[in-house]
């Protein structure tokens, strides 16, 4: 599950990470469980080296998979994948809130400034008016759990002639 699934996708596995090793934003024990994580410390224009703090991380989980970084969420049994930078500008779009909106739509709400995009099509929800779209990858749960990305086309590394 996930984003619309396109069979004419490539897709590759996900290494060392199943179903039930993301945390559930349907279930309640997982959203009070939320994982900390320690991570730079931003004053969302300007990076301390150096400095880090403890953030509340929700769901997203941070992967590299075919020359890209994606942040994996899990809503039920669905996961959806994103770009792991938020596209307006390059905040740890994987260390979003899964939010509900009052229309019912699920979002995902950068910690930095707090856009908002659709887990579904990553286009933008809020601020109104804004065209930028996160990226968002298909995925598929098989039956043991195991995750698989879909993507276009192999990444540049794929045809890297480094043994």
């Amino acid at each position: 599950m996930g984003s619309e699934i396109n069979d004419d996708k490539l897709y590759m596995p996900v290494p060392e990470i199943r179903l039930s090793d993301l945390l559930d934003w349907k279930n309640v024990n997982d959203r009070n469980h939320r994982r900390k994580v320690q991570v730079e410390k931003n004053n969302d224009f300007k990076s301390q080296p150096n400095n880090t703090r403890m953030h509340n991380k929700c769901f997203g989980n941070q992967i590299q998979l075919n020359d890209e970084n994606i942040a994996l969420f899990r809503i039920g049994q669905k996961v959806y994948a994103t770009q792991a930078t938020c596209p307006h500008a390059g905040g740890p779009l994987h260390l979003a809130d899964i939010e509900e909106l009052l229309t019912g739509e699920i979002c995902l709400k950068c910690p930095w400034h707090k856009w908002q995009f659709s887990i579904h099509d990553g286009r933008t929800i809020y601020p109104l008016g804004h065209l930028i779209k996160a990226k968002t990858f298909p995925v598929k749960v098989d039956k043991d759990g195991k995750l698989f990305v879909g993507f276009d086309s192999f990444g540049p590394s794929a045809f890297s002639m480094d043994f």
